[in-house]
């Protein structure tokens, strides 16, 4: 009786452990999210198109640019539900390069309707060649003339230029749940800010030569301007901090560059391994400047201006000759006009030393009141125990105390300007700002009439 009485509880044990933990049920897997499909790449980026939209359009409205209600949020909007795709959720992008050019790009963006997505491809068949095969066992539709293709499912879809699109749509197509890389999930998680119109990292094995782990890229922009707000993380600690403050030159009329940085440099004349130094060094030795001996006079602040037109006085010899016929050597004096330049550089007692080293070198050249630096027009030359000035102004020019660090530098007529804003431990932040008039008139020049 016992014996019965125990299997008949072994029993109901077994049937009791088999209703509660079911092991005849698989485990649902879940479907994976778009993150999970987002390729690796050297560059990766994060866009909200209504955002980036709705702040391209005043600037396109401000110099009445054809067109431009094509980029406004409604009619993006608009066109994005026309073709079931969701405009209003985050837009991934990524960028390979080859011999700084791009080699291939693409963009996952979210599907509302799937449905018409494939009207959306019909219809753009009547403007393109468009051909159909299967990768991986998956539809692609194919535009040969653009090397473009298109490859979409329930709820994404996924734009591809370049020549790798197997490789690609593998890590797209097979993609599980929860097996972002670590690389998009430390992205996505610290760019989340929905204000932003886009924002992008870079990675290159040619930025390791220059201790670079990382930089980053987020874009915004006023009527006039793009404004490309940047940080650049090394491997190792900065060997420079920004200064509270230093001496500056203010830009002048036909200022075309301008330069004024105020950096604490005492960790990198201790560090002759820093990228850095050595990229000033591959610099210099093609004149054979002494990199070290500046760096042990300099103080890290630097005021440059270059732009407008100065007249000065140039001496030079001439033959000629006398009322005998002999020839002889007359010093004459003439008027020259000469692109304006003024630089200016903290310095410490070591500036004798730095001098001495140019001059030996012949980098430093001249005598009396005017000094050449290579190929620089004459300047006048000041010293002092804490700068060294040259310039082609009469006087020298004014200084100003000031705590912004930019370059202002001038392409084809525009002004670029670049600024640092501050550092960290491994990080420099600063902005880039372009403006866009002269781009604007040289690419549709009927707008600026």
């Amino acid at each position: 009786m016992y014996r019965n009485l125990l299997i008949i509880f072994a029993l109901a044990v077994g049937l009791a452990a088999l209703l509660i933990w079911q092991p005849w049920s698989r485990e649902v897997e879940l479907p994976p999210r778009i993150y999970d499909r987002l390729p690796e790449a050297e560059i990766i980026g994060v866009s909200n198109v209504l955002e980036l939209s709705s702040s391209l359009s005043e600037t396109m409205f401000y110099y009445k640019i054809p067109f431009r209600d094509l980029i406004s949020p409604d009619f993006i909007l608009s066109q994005g539900k026309n073709y079931g795709l969701d405009v209003q959720s985050p837009v991934f992008f990524f960028m390979n390069e080859e011999d700084n050019l791009p080699d291939d790009w693409g963009v996952i963006l979210s599907v509302r309707d799937s449905s018409k997505v494939r009207e959306g491809i019909e219809h753009l068949k009547k403007f393109v060649e468009i051909k159909t095969r299967e990768v991986h066992k998956t539809k692609v539709y194919s535009s040969p003339e653009y090397n473009a293709h298109i490859v979409y499912g329930d709820d994404w879809i996924f734009l591809y230029q370049g020549d790798h699109l197997a490789t690609i749509l593998k890590s797209v197509v097979f993609a599980k749940h929860n097996e972002i890389s670590p690389r998009w999930r430390a992205f996505v998680n610290e760019n989340t800010d929905a204000t932003v119109g886009l924002v992008a990292s870079i990675t290159s094995d040619k930025f390791n030569d220059y201790g670079i782990e990382s930089a980053k890229i987020a874009l915004s922009n006023d009527s006039s301007s793009l404004i490309f707000n940047t940080s650049i993380t090394q491997f190792d600690s900065l060997s420079f901090q920004t200064k509270e403050f230093g001496y500056s030159f203010d830009p002048q009329e036909f200022t075309r560059y301008l330069v004024n940085l105020h950096f604490d440099i005492d960790k990198l004349r201790k560090r002759p391994n820093d990228p850095i130094y050595k990229g000033l060094k591959e610099v210099g030795s093609k004149v054979g400047f002494p990199v070290g001996k500046f760096l042990d006079a300099w103080e890290g602040d630097v005021a440059f201006r270059q732009g407008g037109i100065e007249t000065i006085t140039e001496k030079y010899i001439e033959s000629e000759l006398d009322d005998n016929f002999n020839i002889t050597e007359v010093t004459k004096y003439r008027k020259v006009k000469v692109s304006g330049f003024s630089l200016y550089l903290s310095m410490n007692e070591q500036l004798p030393t730095l001098v001495n080293q140019l001059e030996s070198k012949g980098i430093l050249t001249g005598n009396g009141q005017k000094h050449r630096l290579l190929f620089s027009p004459p300047l006048r030359m000041h010293t002092s125990d804490s700068a060294l000035v040259f310039h082609t102004s009469r006087y020298r020019p004014e200084l100003l105390k000031d705590s912004v660090n930019n370059v202002m530098w001038s392409f084809n007529y525009t002004p670029v300007q670049f600024y640092v804003d501050s550092t960290s431990t491994k990080t420099v932040y600063g902005r880039i700002q372009l403006p866009l008039k002269k781009i604007i008139s040289d690419n549709i020049p009927e707008l600026m009439r």
